[in-house]
Formats: C-alpha cells, sequence, structure tokens
C-alpha cells in the first residue's frame, strides 16, 4: 500500500522540450488536514443549517482551488533564454551574461524568482552571489513581478580572473500563486549542453620572465636545417631498419604488399615542443601544489605565444586531462593563425591534476616531432625515469632545454640547457588593458575563434 502524501511534497509534472526537467509543484499552506476539514465543515454547515460554517467550509475550498489553479497555469507559456557577450575571454576580462524570461499568458507572475547557477571561478560583480548546493559553483538569485504578455531582461556583469572551461547553469525558475498558498519550480539547463566560458591563460612577455626576448634558449640553428613536416606527405618508400614504427605508411603498405614509410616534405621551419609536467610531488598521493601546476601553465602558454610569434612550428603536450574528453593535452607541431588559439585552448582546458606517467607522455609525444626540433621541458620534479628518457630524446637528436620550477633538480644530462625564470612574474596577473596588450596576449585573443 501506497504511503500517504504529506503536506508540502512535491508532485512530478512531466513538461514537453529537451531542455526542461518537470515542473514540480508544492503545496505551502493547504495539505489534506486543511481540504478535508473545509470539506466536512461545508457538509456539516449545509446538513445542520449553520450558514456561517458552511461559508467558512467553502470559501476555504474556493482559494485552494484557485491558488492551486494559478500555481498549476504559474510556469506554463514562461520562456527562459541566456545569451554571454563573449565564449572565450582572457584573463581579467569582463563579460555580460543577459538572462530573459518571456511570459507569454494574460495570467501575471506576482513573484518570480530566477537562480542562475554559475563555476564559483566567475566574479558576479553587480549582484549579490551565495554558494550553491555543489561544490565548485555558487547561486545568483534575481526576484522580480512579471506581468500578462511581458518579457523581463537582466543583465549580469561577471570577471573572468582564473583559467579553466567555466560553466553557466542550469537555472531554476521558481513562482507560485497570487495568495502564496503553493508553489512551483522548473530547472531550464539551455539548449544542448550548459553554457560555458573559456578563460585562457596569462600570457606573460619574456623580458618579465628573466628571458632574453631574442633566442631565449641559446642558438638553436643546427648544420642540417632541412627537417621534416609530418602535416605535409609528400609520398612513400620502402622501410628501412632505422625508421620509427610511427612513420609507416598503413595504406601504401597494403598496396605495395611489403612495408613502406611515408615521405614527408622538407622545412626549413623551426620546431618547438613545449612539454609541461604537472607533477609537483614525487607520489600522487603526497598532494598537489596548485600554485607550481599554475605557474607551469602560464609559462607554457607565454612559451608557446613567443615561438608562434617568432613564426616557430610548435607544439604542445602535458600529461594532465583536457576537461570535456579522457585525454592527456597534446596539440602536434604546427603554424599558422589557428594555432595559438588551438595550443591557449588546450592549456585553458587542461585540468591541474596529472594522470598519467609523464616520461611515458614525453617520449609519446615526442614522436611527433622531427629530428632535431628543440624540446622544452617544463617541470618541477625530476624523477630518473625522466632523465633516462631526456637521454634517449637527446641521442635522437633532439636538442633539449629545461626549465625547471620551485626547488626541482638539475640532472647531470650533458648537452642540456637550463633556464631559469623569475617565478614571481608568473602569478601577478595584468592590471589593465594595456598591459595585456603589451604581453601579446590580445593579438592572440583577436586571432581566437568566437
Amino acid at each position: 500500500m501506497a504511503p500517504p502524501r504529506r503536506r508540502g511534497r512535491f508532485k512530478q509534472r512531466p513538461i514537453t522540450g529537451s531542455s526542461e526537467t518537470a515542473t514540480t509543484e508544492r503545496s505551502v499552506f493547504f495539505g489534506r488536514f486543511w481540504v478535508g476539514g473545509a470539506a466536512l465543515a461545508l457538509l456539516v454547515g449545509v446538513a445542520a443549517g449553520a450558514a456561517a460554517l458552511a461559508l467558512l467550509g467553502a470559501l476555504v475550498l474556493l482559494a485552494a482551488g484557485l491558488g492551486w489553479a494559478w500555481n498549476r497555469a504559474a510556469l506554463r507559456g514562461v520562456a527562459y533564454a541566456r545569451d554571454l557577450s563573449a565564449a572565450r575571454v582572457l584573463p581579467g576580462d569582463e563579460i555580460t551574461l543577459t538572462i530573459r524570461v518571456t511570459n507569454a499568458k494574460p495570467l501575471p507572475i506576482p513573484a518570480l524568482q530566477v537562480e542562475e547557477d554559475l563555476a564559483a571561478a566567475l566574479v558576479v560583480l553587480d549582484r549579490p552571489a551565495t554558494p550553491s548546493g555543489a561544490p565548485g559553483r555558487q547561486a545568483v538569485r534575481i526576484v522580480a513581478a512579471v506581468g500578462p504578455f511581458e518579457r523581463a531582461t537582466w543583465r549580469v556583469r561577471l570577471r573572468c580572473p582564473t583559467r579553466g572551461l567555466h560553466t553557466v547553469g542550469p537555472a531554476t525558475l521558481r513562482a507560485g500563486d497570487g495568495f502564496g498558498f503553493f508553489a512551483c519550480r522548473r530547472t531550464i539547463a539551455g539548449p544542448g549542453p550548459a553554457m560555458s566560458v573559456l578563460v585562457y591563460p596569462r600570457v606573460v612577455a619574456l623580458p618579465a620572465l628573466g628571458l632574453p626576448p631574442r633566442q631565449p634558449f641559446g642558438d638553436l640553428r643546427g648544420d642540417d636545417r632541412l627537417f621534416r613536416d609530418p602535416s605535409r606527405i609528400v609520398g612513400a618508400r620502402d622501410h628501412r631498419p632505422e625508421d620509427p614504427l610511427t612513420t609507416v605508411h598503413w595504406p601504401a603498405t597494403a598496396r605495395a604488399g611489403r612495408l613502406q614509410v611515408r615521405v614527408e616534405e622538407p622545412s626549413t621551419a623551426l620546431h618547438l615542443g613545449v612539454f609541461l609536467n604537472l607533477d609537483t610531488f614525487d607520489r600522487y598521493w603526497e598532494g598537489l601544489d596548485l600554485v607550481t601546476a599554475e605557474r607551469g601553465v602560464v609559462l607554457a602558454a607565454s612559451v608557446a605565444a613567443w615561438a608562434d610569434r617568432a613564426r616557430w612550428a610548435v607544439g604542445v603536450a602535458a600529461n594532465g586531462i583536457v576537461a570535456g574528453s579522457d585525454q592527456p593535452l597534446r596539440v602536434r607541431p604546427g603554424r599558422g593563425p589557428g594555432q595559438m588559439p588551438r595550443i591557449l585552448e588546450g592549456l585553458a582546458k587542461i585540468t591541474p591534476y596529472s594522470t598519467v606517467a609523464f616520461p611515458r607522455e614525453l617520449r609519446s609525444a615526442a614522436t611527433g616531432f622531427p629530428r632535431g626540433s628543440t624540446l622544452l621541458l617544463i617541470t618541477a620534479r625530476m624523477p630518473e625515469a625522466l632523465v633516462a628518457t631526456l637521454a634517449v630524446l637527446r641521442d635522437g637528436g633532439h636538442r633539449l632545454v629545461l626549465i625547471p620550477l620551485a626547488e626541482c633538480p638539475l640532472p647531470p644530462l650533458r648537452g642540456l640547457v637550463v633556464r631559469r625564470v623569475r617565478e614571481e612574474g608568473l602569478d601577478e596577473p595584468p592590471t589593465s588593458a594595456g598591459e595585456r596588450e603589451a604581453d601579446g596576449a590580445a593579438a592572440v585573443k583577436r586571432a581566437a575563434p568566437g
């Protein structure tokens, strides 16, 4: 036997639309006791000829019926829309969240409450915000009366100080009848996935880091400047014993009946690989140094921006998972107007938690760089496995550059170029648009999509 419905319990009512959940309704004042008592008073009053008792029961039932019907129709015909003034911004930029509610029915909504859920990393400037029920979230509440066939618009200014992918939504609408006897609620996630704003990592000029703006890693011009461009395939040839397995051209192998490798177009462009190690302790259960991890992200973005302006073919890899996927960050080396926004987007979405062994990720990602490339390593730890991987890459013809963070020990590796930076420059965000323009990040913003 089903348990009796208690006073104030929500009743589910399905609605249409894939972006909305079911509307829930509850009684604030009336319960079974009130409705049953009013009906009993009406019957007793009519049977006993007590007009006052019968009138009291009728008035209670009438108020309950009108309030229930009004509340049931309160959120019908209500359309909700939100919009962000920008989807990709730089740290410190301000954006505007526009909220629109349209009441497309002749019945007014005396008190409509809009509760918009936001990431806690977004700073609400012109309205109070309260912590949400979920960790890392906050809520902005707006209460207003919306008349018949009226559209209400609110604008919320947000500041974006922290790098990352920050979601906006879902939103919750609450309303009720004009008497305050009933209340209803609807949750709206928005069309498709929840809205989000992508905050790029900071880009700092090399002089601010203590590095010279020209040739910060020494003279990187080798004797042989003809490198292979892995993005341009001009043919295939027979496999040789010294060819790595990653260069095998499998379609050509199937056609020829023997092992073939790709022949890549020669290129005189210098290649730079930026490899970021997010391990801040030797063992993962020891914790995480978020400050050091964020410094590494800022440094990787700054070096990549410098290489892009120097017309290098630059690629980035790290051992952190990209938000919205289950893969570590890996951007193949390339040039062009879309390469830097692609790198910044990957660094913006990366989580500060290492998920794969960095020596293995470094060894795997380095296969995408031709022999003679410069591989720049940013790390706060130097385990023995990483030293062994660096020795293998050096013996494979790559030039190695190390930027140590925190108390990273220096390995006794021949040919390793070490460059130290002023880490305090990685923690000071730009305070004005002029400083952001000076460090070159505004130019990247203009090239970024959206």
